[in-house]
């Protein structure tokens, strides 16, 4: 199809010459005599080529060029002008032709001018449409390639050499909301005690502008949810010249992975410790029967030896009074009698068996407590006696609290079976006992000041069956009673805890048995911890 010409010039004759050029080239040609004429016929209808005079009355034809290529920018533009001198030539091609013609115009001249500046701008049309279709297939990619980074588990972070951040996805985002573009990322540090713009000689971060190479490290971070545990691995980036000008680093939280890894070292020696249990309980069990069953024989037959002595004390006195035995035989006895202090022997022997006998019940208990404690539990929910549950726990961990702490119960006669995961409900309360014990022992000294109670009651709630475990320890400050539950905080003394029993038992009574697990407490009074487990 020939292309459409718009020509523009205030001289007649100069239209028509260039009119007649064109048209017998096999061109559409439209003809305008000023620059607001050629401003309303551009509005109606569009052309392939603005052939236009520079000087013209009531406009200039740089302004209508300047306006074609604003407003018609898929329109060539070529000027025609009788001043030839550089200073108008720069000021034309700054206006953004295709071409210009000096006159007198000559057929060839302007035949190869308008060829070259369709040829231009076909040329410059394709290249626009292939920019708009490459910025389209890029912003897909990018689209995609952001989707991905934003829906990562992980978070991704771009610095430069000055621990600015350049990009970063949704995940650091959430996990450090006050990094943003242009702000130095955080540093892993090592020491703690370090300012937050210093980053220490540890630091995986900063590391990689020094070694050239990939680093990976594990540091604990303060987050917007707290501190987490981090898996860190940094890859440098290089330029052309192999000088590392950026680099990418990669946060993975591993903070529910380390606490499964230690629950699980946790849950092993635990389950060594109760084989070992059970098996020396079972070990136990025998002699101390034997114990039991000889101090109950010594006890019936003490009774058949002061029953026979009875006997032989009455008879002995008739014989004194009837003078049938002589002063020195008389005298001989009674000095043994005082000697071996008869009197207080039949009246502590008895007392010592009786003791005897309870102690043996009490080992018998503690027995019974471990094997209980130590069974490790089915891999259903089974109903369980909770009452009986507690009871197990206070026997096993008695020596937890008995040098700190009264033991009160007041467990309700009448609660159902509860269906539970026995063993891990044991560690639970087991967990929460002795976390008392230590709060009481810290508030009052060891014991020091005054013993303290621990008070453990059970009662129906509706559908669930609710345990409270109460103490008079220091209670729970108002600033760390929003972390009581986080895994591995511990206001403990090194070796005292590891931050893992309230964490642990949280996790028993709320994930695994569908219960809740709460706390109310008063600084300087003590704490209560409520459990209530379903029924069903």
């Amino acid at each position: 199809m020939a292309a459409n010409i718009l020509i523009v010039d205030d001289e007649v004759a100069m239209r028509k010459i260039l009119s007649r050029y064109l048209a017998g080239a096999g061109y559409e040609c439209q003809v305008a005599e000023s620059v607001r004429s050629a401003k309303e016929i551009l509005a109606v209808r569009s052309f392939d080529l603005l052939l236009c005079d520079l000087v013209m009355p009531g406009g200039s034809g740089l302004e209508l060029i300047r306006h074609a290529k604003e407003n018609y920018p898929e329109m060539g533009r070529v000027m025609i002008t009788g001043h030839g001198t550089p200073e108008i030539s720069n000021e034309i091609i700054e206006a953004g032709v295709y071409g210009y013609i000096i006159k007198p115009v000559t057929k060839n001249e302007l035949l190869i001018t308008v060829e070259n500046a369709l040829r231009h701008l076909r040329l410059d049309l394709h290249m626009h449409a292939c920019k708009i279709e490459l910025e389209k297939k890029l912003s897909g990619q990018t689209e995609k390639i952001s989707t991905i980074m934003n829906n990562l588990s992980v978070g991704v972070a771009m610095f430069d050499t000055e621990m600015s951040v350049l990009e970063l996805n949704r995940k650091m985002q959430q996990w450090f909301p006050d990094i943003a573009p242009g702000k130095k990322i955080p540093c892993a540090h090592v020491d703690h005690s370090l300012q937050d713009a210093d980053y220490c000689e540890e630091c995986p971060v900063k590391g990689i502008f020094r070694i050239g190479r990939t680093v990976e490290a594990v540091r604990s971070i303060a987050t917007e949810q707290g501190e987490r545990e981090f898996r860190i691995v940094v890859s440098p980036i290089f330029d052309q010249s192999a000088h590392v000008y950026a680099g990418i680093a990669l946060y993975e939280d591993i903070t529910e992975k380390l606490i499964l890894e230690r629950d699980l070292r946790q849950a092993q020696k635990l389950e060594s410790v109760g084989q070992l249990a059970a098996g020396i309980a079972h070990e136990i069990n025998s002699p101390i029967q034997y114990v039991g069953d000889n101090i109950l024989f010594l006890k019936d037959s003490l009774a058949n030896i002061a029953s026979v002595m009875g006997v032989y004390e009455h008879c002995w006195r008739e014989l004194v009074q009837n003078g049938l035995v002589s002063d020195y035989l008389g005298q001989r006895l009674a000095k043994a009698v005082s000697d071996a202090d008869l009197e207080f022997l039949w009246e502590e022997i008895p007392k010592t068996i009786d003791q005897s006998i309870e102690g043996v019940r009490r080992v018998e208990k503690i027995v019974r407590a471990m094997k209980d404690f130590s069974h490790p539990g089915d891999e259903e929910k089974t109903p369980v006696d909770i009452n009986k549950i507690l009871q197990t726990t206070i026997t096993v961990c008695r020596n937890e609290w008995k040098y700190v702490a009264e033991m009160e119960t007041d467990f309700a006669a009448d609660l159902p079976l509860v269906p539970c995961f026995a063993a891990d409900i044991g560690q639970a309360f087991l967990n929460i006992v002795v976390n008392s014990a230590h709060a009481i022992d810290e508030f009052t000294e060891r014991g020091r000041k005054e013993l303290g109670k621990i008070a453990i009651s059970t009662a129906l709630a509706g559908n669930n069956v609710q345990i409270r475990i109460q103490d008079t320890g220091g209670g729970i400050p108002d600033k760390i009673q929003d972390r009581v539950f986080e895994p591995f905080f511990t206001t403990k003394i090194r070796g005292k805890g590891t931050g893992q029993g309230l964490a642990i038992s949280r996790r028993i009574v709320v994930d695994k048995h569908n219960g809740s697990l709460s706390f109310e407490t008063k600084p300087g009074s003590g704490t209560i911890f409520m459990i209530e487990l379903p029924v069903a």
